[in-house]
Formats: structure tokens, C-alpha cells, sequence
């Protein structure tokens, strides 16, 4: 959420920079509010409380909701910032005490107005910090937002439009996300693996922008686009979106087409380079295969092993269009899936009457971790099955990610057995 804030925010003040100035909103009596240095300690104090409201020891469902809280304000706020610009009008004293603390805040251009994200950021963290706090520190910790929210006034930072309006955001957000409503982000299964992917997304997204400021009008839109794609699949893995991408549709709709074709692009063009070096198919048990995303020419390959259908993992793989019939379950690359998704898996291919064919883009992970999970509810032992995937399939990958996901779903079978043993 760090990296988001600086990466929106600063973004959207610099380009608010190169097209300024801008209108300012403001009452003549705020001609009146008097600018004092010493409020820059709890102006410049909102980072270090930014960081220490995540730092406290939620549980996985408090912590989630504080970041789409904070994820929320961010994107909203940045949008606004961009549609409509705002700048402050008033000239900032010079002020010989806290010059250090000044210098640092000459970084922050005078844009990005309306709404104030101090507000909404004091509003949501206070909301999420409370529970861990004692009484006295409560007490403190309130008065200390308190004048985090002033100082916005007082050291010449915010008019006043823009508190009002932060508080509105905030509030919004604490309604949207709440653990007394359901909602579809709150419940998505993620684990650090996703941060982790997550994160290399993020950084992609950001060489992007960079790019997209740093280059000329030509090529600039092309540019954001590889940002805004990027950015939104990070989104996608940092919240487990499985099927963001594409939905449960076999295909995407005409916007996720538009927002997520630089990535279905990038995504081919990787697994068209190492597909050469990797096997289509190969025989697990039974009637499983497993392998890689096929081209159009192999599924006669595939047909000549009586294989008519495919469990097609590969959420990312758009580009190919092959004849092969297709059941579709969203996996995120390289993350832990959640056991009921991996059960689902297994479902469909215990209720596949023939053949079939589960792959993802290259073979080595997501269809390997499925076949490792079919092979568990058949009853094979781990030793058994990393022997079998070691001969059958040598270049898979071998992650401490995968061994946690097939642990986790040992613990989903023992439990559906439980439920629905006699003495249950």
C-alpha cells in the first residue's frame, strides 16, 4: 500500500505539475486561519502512523480490510485529483524553525487538493487501530489525528473544502469494507505468495510510468497502457481476483480485452518462446494428462491420444485459439490457490468419463500442483508423487509455495472426510 500511495500520489501531482496552474477552491475566511511551523511534526507524522497501523496484530480478515480501505482511498482519491485538478492558493510562509521538516514538504507540490487523504487516511487507520489500543493510548492516539487533521489548515496545506470532502471518502470506505458486510474482495483466498507476485507487477507497472512521463507523445499512450494493465493485474494477485482477467466466462469481455491485452500479449509472447523446449503431454495415471498450453496443430497430438477435452488453468493465455473442447478454472500463476479451488479441480477430473488433457501456459506449476492433488485424493503418499511428477514431468517446479498448497489441501480432505464419515 506504500508503494501504491507514493506511485499514484506522486504521480498524479507531478503530472498535475506540467499542466498547471489550476483553479483553487477556497473561503475568504480562510484568509484568517494562521500558519504555525510546530504543526508540521503531526503533518509530516501521518507516514509513520501510516506504517504503524499496518504493523499492529490483526488478523488476516483486519488486515485485508485495512488495505482495501486504504487501496480504495488511494484510487479514488488519485482519480479525482486527476479529473479534477485543484491547486493551494496561499503563499507558505518561510519559517526558520522545522526547516528540515519544510524541505521535506517542498517534495509534495501544491496539487492534489481535494479530497484530503490525510483526513480519510486518519479516519480509516484510527477505525483499525483501536481494538489494539489501551484506553490512555486511545485517548492519545485520537488526540494526535486530531491534529493531524488541523495541521492540513494550519501549515498551509489544504483548504478547507478539502477536509470535509477527505472525511466523506474515508467514512465511505469504512462502510464499503466492513467485516459485518459481504463482499467479493474480502473473501478472496490470498496468501504472502500473492503480495510477493504482487509486487513484481507492481514494479513492471512502475518502470511504466516512468516510461510513460519520460517519453514523447508517440509513444506516451502506449506507455500507460502497459501501466494501467500491469497495475491492474498486480491488483488482480495482491486481492485474489481469479477471475479478474476473464471472469467465468470462456473468454474476456470487450474490457478486459481493452485493459488486459498488453498483458495477454506479454503472457503469449513468454510462452510462446519456451514452449519449444517443453513437452506438449504426458501421461500422469488413469486417464489424466497433464502438460502445456497446446498450439493449434498440436491437438491432433492430443486427439491421437483419445484426449477430446482439457482443464485449461492458464488464465493469463487469451491469444490461442484451438478446437479442443475446454473446462476453465482461474489460477493465478505461481501463487498458493486456495484448497477449494484446487478441489474443484480434482472434481473435474474424477468426473471426466475420458481423457482429459489439464494444462496451464507451460506445464510446469498450476497443472502440476492439480495432478499433485488428484494424485493425494486417490490416495497416492507424498514420496509416491513426487517420484511419479520427478520422472514424468522433470522440469517442474519445485517451490516451498507448492508443498504449502498441497498441505493445505490435505487438511480440506481430511476435513471433507470428517464430514461426511457415519459418526459425523
Amino acid at each position: 500500500m506504500g508503494i501504491v500511495f507514493f506511485l499514484l500520489y506522486g504521480s498524479a501531482n507531478y503530472y498535475a505539475s506540467l499542466h498547471a496552474p489550476h483553479p483553487s477552491f477556497f473561503m475568504g475566511w480562510e484568509k484568517e486561519i494562521p500558519f504555525i511551523p510546530s504543526f508540521i511534526i503531526p503533518y509530516i507524522s501521518s507516514d509513520l502512523l501510516f506504517c504503524i497501523a499496518f504493523l499492529l496484530p490483526y488478523t488476516r480478515l483486519e488486515l485485508r480490510i485495512l488495505a482495501l480501505r486504504v487501496f480504495f482511498i488511494i484510487c479514488f482519491s488519485v482519480l479525482c485529483f486527476i479529473l479534477f485538478p485543484l491547486q493551494f492558493s496561499f503563499s507558505k510562509p518561510h519559517s526558520e524553525s522545522f526547516s528540515f521538516l519544510f524541505r521535506l514538504l517542498q517534495a509534495d507540490l501544491p496539487f492534489n487538493q481535494l479530497p484530503s487523504l490525510h483526513i480519510s487516511f486518519t479516519i480509516v487507520l484510527y477505525a483499525s487501530m483501536f481494538k489494539y489500543l489501551s484506553y490512555w493510548l486511545k485517548v492519545f492516539v485520537g488526540f494526535w489525528f486530531l491534529l493531524v487533521a488541523v495541521s492540513t489548515l494550519v501549515v498551509y496545506q489544504h483548504h478547507f473544502i478539502d477536509i470535509p470532502s477527505g472525511a466523506v471518502v474515508g467514512l465511505f470506505a469504512l462502510y464499503l469494507f466492513s467485516k459485518k458486510k459481504q463482499n467479493y474482495l474480502i473473501e478472496r483466498f490470498t496468501t504472502p505468495r500473492h503480495i510477493k507476485i504482487a509486487l513484481y507487477y507492481l514494479g513492471g507497472s512502475t518502470l511504466a510510468l516512468i516510461a510513460f512521463f519520460s517519453s514523447d507523445l508517440l509513444f506516451a499512450p502506449i506507455f500507460l497502457w502497459i501501466f494501467a494493465s500491469l497495475f491492474l493485474v498486480s491488483t488482480a494477485y495482491a486481492f485474489g481476483c481469479n477471475n479478474g482477467f476473464i471472469g467465468i466466462k470462456s473468454s474476456p469481455n470487450i474490457v478486459q480485452w481493452i485493459l488486459f491485452f498488453p498483458y495477454f500479449l506479454g503472457s503469449y509472447l513468454s510462452w510462446h518462446y519456451y514452449k519449444r523446449k517443453i513437452p506438449l503431454v504426458v501421461h500422469v495415471k488413469d486417464h489424466l494428462y497433464l502438460g502445456r498450453f497446446p498450439t493449434a496443430r498440436e491437438t491432433k497430438e492430443l486427439e491421437s491420444l483419445a484426449i477430446h477435452t482439457r482443464l485449461n488453468l492458464a488464465t493469463e493465455q487469451q491469444l490461442q485459439n484451438i478446437s479442443l473442447r475446454q473446462e476453465r478454472l482461474n489460477f493465478l500463476d505461481l501463487t498458493i490457490p486456495s484448497a477449494q479451488l484446487l478441489h474443484q479441480a480434482v472434481e473435474k477430473i474424477e468426473q471426466s468419463k475420458e481423457n482429459i488433457f489439464v494444462h496451464c501456459a507451460l506445464g510446469l506449476s498450476r497443472s502440476v500442483l492439480v495432478a499433485s492433488a488428484w494424485l493425494l485424493y486417490k490416495g497416492y503418499d507424498d514420496k509416491t508423487i513426487d517420484a511419479l511428477l520427478q520422472e514424468i514431468r522433470p522440469g517442474a517446479i519445485k517451490s516451498a509455495y507448492m508443498h504449502i498448497a498441497l498441505a493445505l489441501y490435505k487438511e480440506h480432505l481430511q476435513t471433507l472426510k470428517k464430514a461426511t464419515s457415519p459418526t459425523s
